[in-house]
């Protein structure tokens, strides 16, 4: 689809559909004053004026079809000091095989460390497709190893290569953070430059890992060219549908290729779920479509049945999906959970208390709108993380700062940054706007509630204001100035964090998405850059680039990181070409010093 994903300050509605009837009533839901990601906006409408979907037509690649046991691959994730857990499927038409998974220190496994039978449970079937983990345990700290599965028939499956974390003294640590890979949009570059690149340590997977929608939903709109439309070919709402999804992503060969050359530490965002979801529903997700906690449960149990993840610990919630990795003496790595253990609903933006072309100088105008700010979204009870996951977080940064480590990391699915709108009315050129008013009124009453420098995306931390400020007490209690690893939102962003009283709390590295197209990615508006303008509008954001995919490489030293944001070419098209498009370059907080970060 040519279009916007629909983050900034926006419901975002689903067009992907089960049924005929479904799709009937999907459609209902993007018209009652809302802009959706599917028509977010359809300036595409305009005469070609303002948009175009690429300058090539789509192109569809030749992908050789695996076939045999072991054709979606294989993958190793969530590493540990000596354990780490190991992924593949198998394929079968006839009872289950037995297979054997092997660690070695090299690619010809003259030399097995360690070596098990792996469970085969054939109730976790789909069309067939058996996902199978094992963990490898008695594994030496910092060591690079190479591991395969393999059936006592002699079928052997691809070589993966993996590595455990280090103890004591590490000089670097090199990290792929990747967001937002949405198969049927296009090609997974960025996983292929991940492999093609120097090897890093470990992937850092920050969520949507896979897409729900079906045929006609999000990015789906060059599909069918691409060879890569939807399996199940509508929206995902069971078990057996998420199951599927997943397998079809698995069928992909640059993640696969991604996948067996490094560990994954992955966490769920919103679309391994429904979109907007939250820790009692989700935007897509309709009464008539079952209950949502059946349909939650049937995700996570896909995600984990298809992911090299650890699940948590026996007694808690699968949705306790909060974690902790430490890299010796280096850095300490803390994945949160902001979907589904504990946050609250996101603000409709049908409750904003005045009209869209209300006078923002009008003092009523403004009081009402001071209210909806300061006691709807800011509400103290409205939570992000709660208590449970929160004191774990400040007691995990709390042991990397007591062991010395300069770096420490959140694994943060949506942006952290205080981001406010730019007052669209004010710096946007008159035909774009007067054509935007007359193709797509949603849109043009965004632009005027610009005006009243809403929070450019209620779906993130900027609707859950008082929750983020209690997250920043626990770090700065844990003394830790700290990076926030962000995806969700397609865009390249770069902000400095900072709490309600002015103190910097650490700053924020934000990855674009693998193919999910960016907020305004594709409009052609000679003369505007949206990015820049938000740029303008917000001090503490340093980059807002809104027209690449791509992900991030960060390299950890002692003294200093670097940051590339490495953008690749059209997602369209099965060549590609990647540059290193922006560069940071940080410096450790230390003695009670904030993180430090400059554009190189």
């Amino acid at each position: 689809m040519c279009g916007l994903e629909g983050h900034f300050a926006l419901s975002k509605a689903a067009n992907a559909v089960r049924s005929i009837t479904l799709r009937k009533k999907n459609k209902k839901k993007q018209t009652d004053g809302q802009i959706s990601r599917r028509n977010a906006l359809l300036l595409t409408s305009i005469g070609g004026a303002l948009a175009a979907c690429g300058k090539k037509t789509p192109t569809a690649r030749e992908d050789r079809t695996n076939s045999g046991l072991f054709r979606h691959g294989i993958a190793s994730g969530d590493p540990l000091q000596t354990q780490i857990i190991l992924w593949s499927a198998i394929t079968i038409n006839g009872p289950p095989v037995n297979v054997v998974a092997e660690v070695g220190t090299d690619k010809d496994f003259d030399h097995i460390v360690w070596s098990a039978t792996v469970p085969v449970n054939a109730a976790l079937a789909a069309n067939g497709i058996i996902p199978i983990k094992i963990e490898a345990v008695g594994l030496s700290p910092g060591t690079a190893y190479f591991y395969r599965f393999y059936d006592k028939a002699g079928e052997v499956s691809p070589v993966g290569r993996t590595k455990t974390l280090p103890q004591g003294h590490v000089d670097s640590l090199s990290l792929a953070v990747v967001s937002c890979s949405n198969h049927p949009a296009g090609y997974f570059h960025a996983y292929r430059h991940i492999v093609m690149h120097d090897p890093v340590d470990v992937v850092v997977h920050l969520g949507d890992y896979i897409y729900e929608y079906g045929p006609g939903g999000f990015a789906t709109k060059d599909a069918e060219v691409l060879g890569r439309m939807p399996e199940p070919p509508y929206e995902c709402l069971t078990l057996d549908d998420y199951r599927r999804r997943y397998a079809q992503y698995h069928t992909d060969p640059d993640l696969q290729a991604a996948h067996a050359i490094a560990p994954w530490i992955i966490t769920w965002d919103d679309h391994e779920s429904a979109n907007d979801s939250w820790s009692g529903g989700a935007q897509n997700h309709q009464p008539e479509e079952d209950r949502w906690a059946v349909r939650e449960a049937a995700s996570m149990a896909a995600f984990y049945e298809w992911t090299p993840t650890r699940e948590p610990a026996k007694g808690l919630p699968r949705t306790a999906f909060w974690r902790e990795f430490s890299f010796g003496d280096l850095a300490s790595l803390t994945m949160l959970e902001t979907r589904l253990a504990a946050r609250s609903e996101q603000i409709d933006w049908k409750l904003f208390p005045v009209p869209a072309n209300a006078d923002p100088d009008d003092p009523q105008v403004q009081a009402k709108v001071a209210a909806f700010t300061n006691d709807l979204v800011g509400d103290q009870k409205r939570r992000m993380l709660g208590d449970v996951q929160g004191e774990f977080v400040e007691n995990s940064l709390a042991r990397s700062v007591a062991a010395n480590q300069p770096w420490q990391l959140l694994g943060n699915q949506v942006l952290l940054a205080n981001i406010i709108s730019p007052d669209y009315i004010s710096v946007l050129p008159g035909w774009l706007k007067w054509l935007a008013k007359k193709k797509q009124p949603q849109l043009f009453e965004y632009f005027l509630r610009s005006r009243f420098s809403p929070p450019l995306n209620i779906d993130a931390w900027d609707g859950y204001p008082a929750a983020r400020e209690r997250l920043y007490q626990r770090t700065r209690r844990a003394g830790s100035s700290f990076i926030s690893l962000a995806g969700d939102t397609h865009d390249f962003n770069t902000s400095i964090l900072r709490r309600q009283n002015g103190e910097v709390a650490g700053v924020e590295l934000g990855t674009s998405g693998v193919s999910s197209p960016g907020n305004f990615a594709d409009v052609v508006a000679p003369g505007v850059d949206f990015g820049r303008l938000t740029e303008a509008k917000n001090p503490d954001t340093i980059l807002h680039d809104v027209h690449n995919t791509g992900y991030i490489r960060l390299i950890l030293r002692h003294d200093e990181a670097i940051a590339d944001y490495i953008a690749t070419s059209s997602v369209k098209q099965p060549k590609f070409t990647a540059r290193s498009a922006f560069r940071f370059r940080l410096k450790p907080g230390r003695a009670g010093k904030p993180v430090q970060i400059e554009r190189v």
